[in-house]
């Protein structure tokens, strides 16, 4: 997993944190914490995700790239077959989630596939699919672990310089260099 997939999903992980650090509360009704918020819309996402990267191939191993031109099509079906599985996976779940949140589960798979899979490609089949999951679960674990601990700093005493964004990215850095030794130590290779 290369340094670019890894920052896309940073600035997903971002992206849902923000979200549901910041959600109203409405009247009457039992709020989830944004913890559970979080850990409920990165499972939905990695997994509308999957279904559209799998969608997505099995198209692709059937039909091969419609109009020949691979460098347009190919990035054009892989947002739409994300497109089509966020939506079915909108509509199964549209009950229980905010509106922010409904937003969130149909564009993020969109973008991190797009970031994703057109550059892994490239790749042999399985190839593909042993970086295209390990970034998945990348992403899956840091935002498990991130929503953890910044639920836990709610009840620290943290600076006012330091309080929202600067002590996500420092969060983030730091579960990005203790993951990027385990790289060090069963690869050889840091980084």
């Amino acid at each position: 997993m290369n340094l670019t997939m890894r920052i896309v999903c940073f600035f997903t992980i971002l992206v849902l944190q923000n979200i549901t650090q910041h959600m109203p509360v409405k009247i009457g009704q039992k709020k989830k914490t944004p913890f559970l918020n979080q850990v409920q819309l990165t499972f939905l996402i990695t997994g509308a995700a999957l279904g559209g990267t799998a969608l997505f191939w099995g198209f692709d191993q059937i039909f091969g790239t419609i109009g020949g031109n691979e460098v347009v099509m190919r990035p054009f079906l892989v947002g739409l077959m994300s497109f089509v599985i966020s939506g079915v996976t909108l509509l199964l779940v549209k009950k229980r989630l905010e509106p922010a949140l409904q937003s969130c589960l149909l564009l993020l798979p969109i973008l991190l596939n797009l970031a994703l899979v057109p550059g892994l490609l490239r790749d042999s089949k399985a190839e593909f699919w042993y970086t295209y999951l390990l970034s998945l679960l990348f992403l899956f674990v840091v935002s498990l672990f991130s929503a953890g601990i910044l639920e836990r700093l709610k009840i620290a005493p943290i600076p006012r310089l330091l309080q929202g964004l600067p002590i996500q990215l420092t969060v983030l850095m730091l579960i990005f260099l203790s993951l990027s030794f385990f790289k060090g130590v069963f690869f050889d290779e840091l980084f």
